[in-house]
């Protein structure tokens, strides 16, 4: 049956939501390969004496790996960390292997108890992966979770991580979608085009001409810190751009290994596509435009920004807003201090003016 207020099926009107099935493998090192050209290619070490790790981590469900992920991005981006591809190979180590998850598993299994130095040999050179793939793909999912943290905090008075989206960091640029609410919209008057005599490039010319003359007679002001109209007014426009960052995502039937049951579940080839399906989970459970605002209370595990030093966590405590970081917990009880005299300072001005 479908929903009655809209045009689509939803995937509560079809069965469920579909499960998110994968099967982590995890080398103890990488190698750097040579290549004939500047890409930085890495191979896992897989031998018969040191064999791929198929043993599950418990911590490592899809929220995690988004927030280890996005984590990972953001030391990346950080001038004063490490290179990237040291950190990527770090990641994927204490974690699991990037890419071929279901295909590298299925292979692993099969041949783990009777690996042959060929095997091995065929799985690490098959298990290759490009630095710079993994940066496109990490970058990707980075700057739209940052965008939908920042659109978020717009719904709590909070322009600031909007404002300062558009900024560039050692590798990666976040999105522009606010620029132009740093600006007011310019009412240019209309140009005389009747001499280009229906000449398209010559009138383009000839309006591009007379409204370069206008601003420059007319400078509009300069960005000071405050936008010029409130992203709020186009929450909705700005939420359609968020999800057009989307991928899409596949479902077939799979068998569940804990009880060989198919099961509806999505197609799951890298950890990007984890994060990609976990963040798209995330984006349905939020609260409507209209309690966005409100101080309401948001499920505990669920993953956030931290408002003192940006670090992504998965939040344990349903009203925690940051992280466990000493300095972080510091300025949240500064913060409550600060609200806490401002209220009662409150109070006695009312008391007073009774």
């Amino acid at each position: 049956m479908s929903n009655s207020h809209t045009d689509f099926f939803g995937f509560g009107e079809i069965g469920g939501i579909g499960q998110l099935i994968y099967h982590g493998v995890r080398f103890s090192d990488y190698k750097y390969l040579d290549t004939d050209t500047n890409e930085i290619m890495v191979r896992p070490i897989c031998s018969t004496k040191n064999p791929p790790d198929i043993t599950p981590k418990d911590e490592l469900t899809g929220k995690y790996i988004l927030v280890g992920l996005c984590e990972l991005a953001r030391r990346i981006d950080d001038f004063k960390e490490k290179g990237h591809a040291e950190l990527i190979i770090e990641w994927c180590k204490e974690n699991m292997h990037p890419y071929g998850i279901d295909s590298l598993y299925a292979w692993v299994t099969e041949d783990l108890g009777k690996m042959t130095d060929f095997d091995a040999e065929l799985i690490a050179r098959d298990s290759e992966f490009s630095i710079a793939d993994f940066m496109y793909d990490l970058g990707k999912l980075y700057n739209t979770v940052r965008f939908y943290f920042a659109l978020d905090a717009v719904c709590y008075a909070n322009n600031e991580p909007a404002y300062n989206l558009y900024s560039m960091g050692r590798h990666f640029e976040g999105f522009p979608f606010f620029e132009k609410y740093k600006y007011p919209e310019i009412d240019y008057p209309e140009v005389d085009v009747s001499a280009a005599n229906g000449d398209l490039l010559k009138e383009m010319q000839m309006i591009n001409a007379a409204q370069a003359k206008y601003l420059k007679e007319h400078p509009v002001p300069q960005p000071n810190g405050d936008f010029y109209k409130q992203p709020y007014d186009d929450y909705d426009i700005l939420l359609n751009k968020l999800i057009d960052l989307l991928p899409d995502f596949k479902l077939r039937i799979k068998i569940d290994q804990k009880n060989s049951k198919p099961v509806f579940a999505a197609d799951i080839n890298s950890i990007f596509d984890i994060a990609w399906y976990t963040f798209a989970r995330m984006l349905t459970e939020e609260p409507p435009l209209e309690q966005k605002g409100k101080d309401i209370k948001r499920p505990d595990g669920i993953m956030l920004c931290c408002q003192h030093c940006g670090r992504f966590f998965v939040r344990t405590a349903t009203h925690n807003k940051y992280c466990d970081r000493r300095e972080c917990q510091k300025a949240r009880n500064a913060k409550n201090q600060r609200e806490f005299r401002k209220r009662k300072a409150i109070e006695k001005a009312q008391r007073e003016k009774k």
